[in-house]
């Protein structure tokens, strides 16, 4: 049976199959917790928290980079998050079956895609009757690989996700647009394949490949390359086709600035020479992942051993010649095996923006999800012919092929499955990388973490400290991470001038840290040293103009230096920023209280205080409002409200904390704790009259 008498039934059988081999193998991640960037870009990006569906709500999403809402960010990718978020807030099962949904998809996109190449020129009539057979296996292999969980099952990179799947589409209209003969269907497919990598690069940039993706795919399935006019054709049309990816690469991922590029080295423990002399090897080893995969060779990071020179270590001018005479044989394959070309030649190409020039981490997983789509398609055509050779032949080598295919199939989905389980909470993902890559600084910092949460102050101090000492792709970042949360533990334990000093610590080996220069600024406040709160808050501001809580930290300074006025426009101006901000609303009505605004004051709390119904500072600053005011019928409705909604643990524990914390709204404990002690006494007389009565 020819590729073109294979029916929609078949297809659709083959599809169905695949989809549940894959809902088979993530079936255990839709409880995984979230990891890493998932909080700074979903989680605690507010930009995708939207409350309706409207193009206002749409576009805003757009622009939802988490480190700077005023640029257009993965739009496609970030769209989807936001999309999940409205429809589930942060419940990670809906984000988790969207992530699988979209690779369920990608691989159908490429068992279709595998399909449709077989009819090419180069391809037609090779592989007579095993069309099938071999798009539904390098489809399934790819698919169930163990080297994607990190792609999937890591909810952020769905951006990776979505690239590839764009992507591939992309090519399959490309290969249809060369098999039609309508104009006007070749015109609509075009603009699919033009509008697939528009998608795919507002999924994730490094798909500004595609453009010499398609060359390759003319190239190798398409061209005849014996005649010379056309190796000259194609020669200046891939010449072209690099240079327009070129600049656009350059503006979108150095924006037009090449010395931006060496600039961005300085924050690395490497220098450019050194990554291209490392990746070389780390592209090595993902393909002995690839085709290895056992879960313990699996690692969320890997302690990288970087290449200072050709022989250090050795094994660097090895692993750059064998990518070289990989590169070179594919090359050489072009006419000959088309299939094999393809894969190896696919695979490299598409790793050159992740690793290459650009100052990224040097290893990652699911950067190996977009450059491998094609690599199971000569595995698999390579595994038929193999089968149709020693079946008439040897039916029990035969058998063998069979057990082995069936035996992968198997391996990688339980494997798969295994490497999933990893995944489940930030706990389990981190002991795996300190068990792989002991030399590593982030799993003790992500552990520290952890037993910090649980109260273990010293077990945690000891591994954030260990943690100064062990490497990290970013060792300036890591060392400030570390003296800033061991700063954070001095804090709790109320050692004000620890954490000082900590702080300070931090910010001497990077002093751009935000965390450090704000917990410092906490830190000084809790100890009393306004005038110094006061300057770190300045420089807080001066570095983030827009930022509501900095804006509002600088206002509680102020109130308590008792400058009120200079407080009530830092406050308001947090509240122009974020109308619902909590905190800078409560602060500037206890200013508006303190400056005599006492009906401006009620109303603003009146209004907190429906957005915020169980908030105890709400509801005391109510009362001191009425106190000032002399207002003796708001006074005991805001009381009486107070000892109905509130349990007399959290009053006393909140009039306790209003001498112990320097952070909190400053009220007045000896104004408001009279008036409360008052109210209950009036309380208890009227029970004790009712009871009285009645008996």
């Amino acid at each position: 049976m020819s590729v073109n008498q294979i029916s929609y039934r078949r297809i659709g059988l083959g599809y169905i199959l695949l989809l549940c081999l894959i809902f088979l193998v993530y079936s255990n991640t839709f409880k995984a917790t979230w990891h890493l960037d998932d909080v700074p870009h979903i989680v605690q990006n507010r930009v995708i928290h939207i409350k309706d569906i409207s193009p206002k709500s749409i576009v805003q999403t757009f622009f939802a980079h988490p480190n700077s809402n005023e640029r257009l960010y993965r739009p496609v990718a970030c769209l989807t998050f936001a999309i999940n978020w409205y429809l589930g807030e942060d419940h990670v099962a809906g984000f988790h079956l969207v992530n699988i949904i979209i690779h369920a998809l990608t691989a159908l996109m490429l068992f279709l895609t595998i399909l449709n190449l077989f009819k090419s020129p180069n391809l037609k009539g090779r592989y007579q009757g095993s069309e099938y057979f071999v798009a539904l296996l390098a489809a399934s292999l790819w698919a169930i690989n163990p080297i994607q969980t990190q792609a999937v099952t890591y909810i952020v990179q769905r951006m990776a996700l979505m690239a590839a799947m764009f992507y591939v589409l992309g090519i399959y209209f490309y290969i249809k647009v060369r098999f039609n003969a309508s104009p006007f269907q070749r015109v609509l497919l075009l603009l699919g394949c033009i509008f697939s990598f528009l998608l795919a690069i507002g999924s994730k940039e490094n798909a500004v490949i595609f453009p010499i993706t398609l060359v390759l795919v003319e190239i190798t399935f398409f061209q005849d390359l014996s005649q010379p006019e056309i190796k000259r054709i194609i020669l200046k049309s891939a010449a072209i086709t690099v240079i327009f990816v070129i600049i656009g690469g350059t503006f979108l991922f150095l924006k037009a600035d090449i010395f931006g590029l060496l600039n961005s080295y300085q924050a690395r423990s490497f220098t450019l020479s050194e990554r291209l002399l490392t990746e070389p090897i780390i592209l090595i080893f993902y393909l002995s992942q690839i085709f290895f995969p056992l879960p313990q060779r699996l690692s969320f990071q890997q302690d990288i051993h970087v290449a200072t020179s050709l022989f250090n270590p050795w094994t660097t001018l090895p692993a750059i010649l064998v990518v070289f005479l990989f590169f070179v044989f594919g090359i050489l394959q072009v006419k000959k095996r088309p299939i094999l070309a393809f894969g190896i030649l696919f695979f490299f190409l598409n790793h050159i923006i992740e690793s290459t020039i650009l100052p990224l981490e040097l290893y990652y997983e699911h950067r190996n999800y977009l450059p491998t789509l094609f690599l199971f398609f000569p595995v698999a055509a390579g595994l038929k012919r193999l089968l149709a050779y020693f079946r008439p032949a040897n039916s029990f080598v035969y058998a063998g092929i069979i057990a082995f295919i069936t035996f992968l199939l198997i391996g990688f989905g339980v494997g798969t499955h295994v490497r999933n389980s990893v995944w489940a909470t930030e706990k389990s993902l981190w002991e795996d990388v300190s068990l792989k890559a002991p030399g590593l600084a982030r799993p003790y910092q992500v552990l520290a973490a952890e037993h910090a949460r649980a109260g273990r102050y010293d077990i945690a101090f000891n591994m954030y400290e260990k943690a100064l000492t062990l490497k990290h792709p970013s060792p300036k970042v890591s060392q400030a991470h570390s003296f800033n949360n061991m700063g954070t533990i001095q804090l709790y334990r109320q050692n004000y001038q620890e954490a000082v000093k900590l702080y300070q610590a931090a910010l001497d080996i990077s002093p751009d840290h935000e965390k450090s220069l704000h917990n410092l600024t906490l830190a000084l406040i809790k100890s009393g040293r306004w005038e110094e709160a006061s300057g770190h808050a300045d420089l807080l501001i001066a570095k983030h103009t827009y930022n509501e809580s900095y804006l509002n930290l600088k206002g509680l300074i102020l109130m308590k230096q008792s400058r009120y006025q200079e407080a009530k426009t830092v406050l308001l101006k947090a509240l122009k920023i974020a109308p619902r901000n909590r905190n800078a609303a409560i602060n500037l009505g206890v200013v508006l209280s303190l400056t005599g605004k006492h009906e401006q004051a009620e109303n603003l709390l009146q209004r907190v205080g429906q957005d915020f119904p169980k908030d105890l500072s709400v509801q005391f600053g109510l009362i001191e409002n009425s106190l000032r005011a002399g207002d003796q019928i708001a006074i005991d409705r805001h009381i009486e409200k107070l000892l109905a909604e509130f349990s007399m643990n959290d009053i006393i524990n909140y009039l306790k904390g209003m001498i112990e914390d320097n952070t909190t709204t400053p009220l007045s404990r000896e104004i408001i704790a009279p008036a409360v002690a008052n109210g209950l006494k009036q309380r208890a007389e009227k029970f004790k009259t009712l009871y009285d009565f009645r008996n």
